[in-house]
């Protein structure tokens, strides 16, 4: 699960260093692998360049 808060997010980037994630397309997702974007005024959340 992806952390909500921006301090516990370079343990989850550690834990997953060599997993890659997805917008699903049968999700009505773009397909295009995700990032994540550490925030401190909001929850972080994974995102792609398309959607």
């Amino acid at each position: 699960m992806l952390p909500l808060e921006a301090i516990e997010l370079d343990a989850f980037r550690r834990r997953h260093e060599h997993d890659t994630f997805w917008c699903g397309l049968l999700l009505g997702g773009c397909g295009l692998q995700l990032t994540t974007t550490p925030y401190t005024d909001r929850a972080c959340s994974p995102s792609s360049s398309a959607c």
